[in-house]
C-alpha cells in the first residue's frame, strides 16, 4: 500500500473513532484537570480542610468561563502580609448545581440588600480605596464576597489615588443586578495554621477572622460564581 494511502487511512478511522484534536475540548480538559488540582493543594495554610469541595470537578462550557485565585500562586508560600486568600470561578448557570445549591445552602441573601455582611479582602489591611458597604458585620448573617472586584467582563470603572507620593489603581467591575448568593459553609474564627495576628476592621466583630464558600447566581447574564474566602 502506497504511503499517502496509508495516511489517508489512518485519518479516515481517526475521524471515524472521534479521535480528532478539538482546541474547545482541550481547553475545557486543561481548566477542568486545574480546578482538580487546586482542590488539593488549595488550604495547605488553612486549618479548614476541602474548602473547595463545592467546585466543579468538570468543566463543560466557556461562555462565560472565568477563574481567579489570590495570592495568584496557590496555595502561596506563607507570608502574614498575604494572611488572605481566596479563589472564584465564573461559569454558565446549569438546573443541576442550582438544584444542588437550594439542596444544601447555610444562608441565602439578595446581593443589593443593604445588611450583607460584605468582605473586601485587600481592603483589610490597607485601607487604600475603602467601600462604605463593606467590611461591617451584621447580626444572624454570614460573609459574602465583594463582588465588584471579581471581573464577569460587564464593565469596569478604574480609580486612581496618591497615597505618600505612591500612586495607586483600584478597579470596580460591573456586576449583574439580580446576584442571588447563597453560603454554602461559614465560620468565625482564625483558621491559620500560623498566627500573625494581622489587624482587621473593629467594625467585623466577631468576623474579624473566618470563612465563607458559597455559590451566586445570576439568571439574567446565565452565570455562577463559586467562591472560597479565608481571612
Amino acid at each position: 500500500m502506497k504511503k499517502r494511502h496509508v495516511i489517508f487511512l489512518a485519518l479516515l478511522l481517526c475521524s471515524l473513532a472521534g479521535c480528532y484534536f478539538n482546541p474547545v475540548k482541550q481547553h475545557l480538559f486543561e481548566v477542568s484537570a486545574h480546578i482538580v488540582a487546586m482542590k488539593t493543594k488549595f488550604g495547605k495554610d488553612y486549618l479548614k480542610p476541602n474548602l473547595l469541595s463545592h467546585f466543579p470537578n468538570e468543566i463543560k462550557d466557556t461562555t462565560n468561563l472565568r477563574l481567579h485565585s489570590s495570592p495568584p500562586s496557590c496555595p502561596p508560600s506563607f507570608e502574614c502580609r498575604k494572611q488572605f486568600g481566596e479563589v472564584y470561578l465564573i461559569t454558565t448557570r446549569d438546573t443541576i448545581t442550582e438544584k444542588w445549591i437550594k439542596e444544601n445552602y447555610l444562608y441565602k441573601t439578595e446581593y443589593q440588600s443593604e445588611d450583607n455582611i460584605i468582605i473586601n479582602l485587600p481592603e483589610l489591611k490597607f485601607d487604600r480605596f475603602p467601600i462604605e458597604k463593606c467590611n461591617k458585620e451584621f447580626n444572624n448573617k454570614y460573609p459574602i464576597p465583594y463582588f465588584e472586584s471579581y471581573d464577569f467582563n460587564l464593565g469596569e470603572k478604574e480609580f486612581e489615588k496618591i497615597i505618600d507620593g505612591e500612586k495607586y489603581w483600584d478597579y470596580v467591575y460591573t456586576i449583574p443586578n439580580d446576584l442571588e448568593v447563597y453560603v454554602i459553609q461559614g465560620e468565625s474564627g482564625n483558621y491559620w495554621k500560623k498566627k500573625c495576628n494581622e489587624n482587621r476592621p473593629e467594625t467585623l466583630k466577631k468576623w474579624k477572622n473566618g470563612y465563607s464558600k458559597g455559590i451566586a447566581v445570576s439568571k439574567e447574564k446565565e452565570m455562577m460564581i463559586y467562591w472560597i474566602m479565608v481571612w
